[in-house]
């Protein structure tokens, strides 16, 4: 949940009323015939222009007259400007003239009061900044829940095993060059087909041309592999990895190299589109069976945007085995598939 989503449910059990106005963060309370407000201004995004407090202070005195008018009651306004970080020299100096303005930190937590600013507010000078590090502590520990999450112990291994043999190699050679790759265990025409060195289909999975190659491949793996491995369990989801990077190598020998003999393939690409179709056979099979997404935070567009995507940027690059990609991506589909039968009839 973000801080300002927050900070208004703060404000409803502290018994403010959220008022419908424009695109302001708007809220009130009415006590003893007197309607008090307060708008929250969230904090200015880059390249968003910023509004001066004159110009804020203009349009709430017309707020407060319209209500004045309906309600026949009282008014008085708060504005309280978020910051990520304290407030500068210039915004403290243009704040002077309006007593009605506080600033916080979201960052720190702090409340900024000035001595020409109102000193209270239905206790929300002593509130605000207890309810702020709390909320702080909450997220922190979401982050750590969400980091562990994402660390899931078979796919955290093989980006590993990835990133060690990527260090290895490059003590010993240029990773960008093709001879010295398929020197090493990379996959090509000769080696696989004429000479049955089938090794190469599986070796070939944890090699990189360059880092840029390993660092794409292993950023992707991170962030979807674990939702996978989640899903399927720890065997599973290794076989499923290990049999779709198979399934996209045997492709690439079959189409790529078969056009183009001279080719020399590697890379972890074939096994990560494997771990999107597991993820797309998960999402389909939740809808269909109308059980609860497992992959909430992805969905059924999503993964299919993610698919069409990665499949597009393959087919429209130089140097990209959009064969291994596909053999991956059906691999993945069907272990992850099987996986599932398997486990039903257990």
């Amino acid at each position: 949940m973000e801080f300002t989503e927050a900070l208004q449910e703060f404000l409803f059990h502290q018994g403010f009323q959220r008022i419908k106005y424009d695109s302001k963060i708007l809220w009130g309370k009415d006590t003893n015939g007197k309607l008090s407000l307060l708008e929250i201004v969230p904090p200015v995004l880059p390249g968003q222009k910023k509004m001066s407090l004159e110009q804020r202070e203009r349009e709430m005195a017309d707020i407060e007259r319209q209500i004045m008018i309906k309600y026949q009651k009282k008014v008085e306004h708060l504005l309280l400007i978020l910051r990520q970080g304290a407030p500068d020299t210039e915004e403290r100096k243009e704040a002077e003239s309006y007593p009605d303005v506080w600033f916080f930190d979201i960052k720190a937590g702090q409340l900024y009061i000035y001595e020409y600013q109102k000193s209270e507010y239905y206790n929300l000078e002593n509130d605000l900044e207890p309810f702020t590090q709390k909320f702080l502590q909450k997220q922190a520990a979401e982050e750590k829940k969400e980091l562990h999450q994402m660390l899931t112990p078979v796919n955290t291994m093989l980006v590993l095993i990835n990133v060690f043999v990527f260090v290895v190699l490059s003590f010993f050679g240029d990773t960008t060059n093709a001879e010295f790759m398929a020197t090493h265990g990379a996959m090509d025409w000769v080696d696989i087909v004429e000479k049955g060195q089938y090794y190469r289909l599986f070796t070939s999975m944890f090699l990189h041309f360059g880092a840029d190659h390993l660092l794409q491949n292993m950023l992707i793996l991170l962030l979807i592999g674990c939702r996978l491995e989640r899903i399927t369990g720890k065997l599973a989801y290794f076989i499923i990895y290990i049999g779709a990077g198979l399934a996209g190598a045997v492709t690439s020998v079959i189409f790529t190299l078969g056009a183009s003999p001279n080719t020399v393939g590697a890379g972890a690409s074939g096994a990560i589109f494997g771990v999107m179709g597991g993820l797309l056979f998960c999402i389909l099979a939740d809808l269909i069976q109308k059980k609860r997404h497992r992959v909430e935070e992805i969905g059924l567009t999503g993964m299919i945007f993610m698919v069409c995507s990665a499949l597009s940027y393959g087919f429209f690059s130089n140097g990209v085995d959009n064969a291994a990609h596909i053999g991956g991506l059906i691999g993945g589909f069907l272990l992850t598939m099987l996986s599932r039968l398997l486990c039903k009839n257990k």
